[in-house]
């Protein structure tokens, strides 16, 4: 799939082999989680396996979990568990490199343990997950640890690659829209979690979707 513009029409191209053809478009093609690409991720996802603290949080209440990741999004995720699960532990490749303020709040916090330089190997479980194999990167050991949830978050990346020739991204490839989802291409917003907007959530991406929509419904309007 490509994406082009023919004069004032904007033409996408599909992967059928067919093309969509119109005076606007608004491009609202979401991001996907980063994953871990190792065993018993897939054959668990949803089963212990999750990639949302916010929404599958309350189900692991007084659970042990583990949550892999050493950005922003993961200590958040362990702060957000903290006090939730009955221990988290905060799986990291390599140190943590967040923002100064959470990684303060996450190591003077007495229930998480910080795993620094551990990598994931294995996730295991039959029916649920039940355990977690971590490679300490350091010292060449594994251990596997008893947990009954591990929350991935190690990033996301957005589904633009379509339309990297036309629009404006930024260094991850998130679309550059101002406060009226214009892409800076003439006829051409976008919306949601694909763009440049701070959070990533269903409700403001849905808020975003319409002021896209309000604006493609100026752009025709203001046609001659």
């Amino acid at each position: 799939m490509n994406l082009r513009v023919d004069d004032r029409i904007k033409v996408l191209a599909l992967e059928s082999l067919r093309e969509v053809r119109a005076r606007a478009l608004i491009i609202a093609s979401g991001v996907q989680k980063r994953h871990l690409q190792i065993p018993g991720e897939k054959e668990l996802a949803g089963r212990g396996v999750v990639y949302c603290s916010t929404c599958d949080g309350p189900l692991f209440k007084g659970l042990d979990i583990a949550v892999v990741g050493g950005g922003n999004s993961a200590l958040e995720a362990a702060l957000e568990m903290d006090g939730v699960a009955r221990s988290v532990r905060l799986v990291a490749r390599s140190d943590l490199g967040g923002d100064e303020v959470l990684e303060g709040k996450v190591r003077s916090s007495t229930g998480i343990e910080l795993l620094p330089h551990h990598q994931p190997v294995e996730i295991h479980g039959a029916e649920q997950v039940d355990g977690l194999t971590v490679l300490d990167r350091e010292a060449g050991a594994t251990q596997r640890l008893a947990v009954a949830g591990v929350f991935v978050e190690i990033g996301l990346f957005p589904n633009t690659g379509f339309a990297l020739d036309l629009v404006d991204t930024n260094e991850r490839g998130e679309i550059l829209v101002d406060s009226h989802c214009r892409t800076g291409v003439r006829g051409v917003f976008a919306a949601g979690d694909c763009t440049d907007t701070h959070d990533k959530q269903i409700v403001i991406s849905v808020g975003e979707g319409a002021k896209a929509a309000l604006g493609a419904f100026e752009y025709l309007v203001a046609q001659v």
